[in-house]
């Protein structure tokens, strides 16, 4: 009896081994992605580490449940974009926007350089900007499709949407790009 115990701690202690592993490769495979991921939701770079760390104890602790109907990478994406949603209705993050508006009016009447107006500027004019002032449904999709290289029906399955949600959300992501960007991007 004793035997069949240590057995089956032996086996317990192999799949928590293979969990850790696993949970290991997924962390080397997609922090940086889920980082950047979170980045597009909060904007704040310290906040986004903080979320991709929670992503991924939260897909540790989850790892037994992850039902093989879609790859880690869509899983984990999942999780990532549930934690932003959830980091983004929390009283914290909403004290922290009034907070950082109120200094960003404040910090506008300090004196800026020539050059430092210019690479603000030229900043503001990017692409990801405009792509990061779109409405969270459009930058979302917008993100996953062309940055990530997901499929409509993968994202669709993340989102919890219809894909053809996802080809109708991209396509008026597209047009509020180019109206915000004068009309300078161009047509794929």
């Amino acid at each position: 009896m004793e035997e069949a115990w240590q057995q089956g701690k032996r086996g317990m202690m192999q799949m928590e081994v293979s969990r850790e592993r696993l949970i290991e490769d997924l962390i080397d495979e997609y922090e940086m992605q889920v980082t950047k991921l979170a980045y597009l939701y909060v904007k704040d770079w310290s906040a986004a580490q903080d979320i991709t760390q929670e992503v991924f104890i939260k897909a540790f602790h989850a790892l037994q449940q992850f039902n093989q109907h879609s790859s880690y990478k869509t899983w984990i994406y999942r999780i990532a974009i549930n934690q932003c949603k959830d980091y983004k209705r929390s009283a914290y993050f909403r004290r922290n926007t009034v907070v950082h508006t109120f200094h960003k009016i404040l910090n506008k009447s300090t004196t800026v350089t020539p050059e430092e107006e210019l690479i603000t500027n030229e900043a503001n004019d990017s692409v990801t900007s405009h792509i990061l002032d779109l409405p969270i449904k459009y930058r979302e999709i917008i993100l996953l499709y062309y940055y990530e290289e997901l499929t409509t029906q993968e994202i669709g399955d993340m989102l919890g949407i219809n894909a053809s949600t996802v080809r109708t959300r991209l396509d008026r992501g597209r047009e509020k790009l180019k109206k915000t960007m004068g009309g300078r991007l161009s047509n794929e």
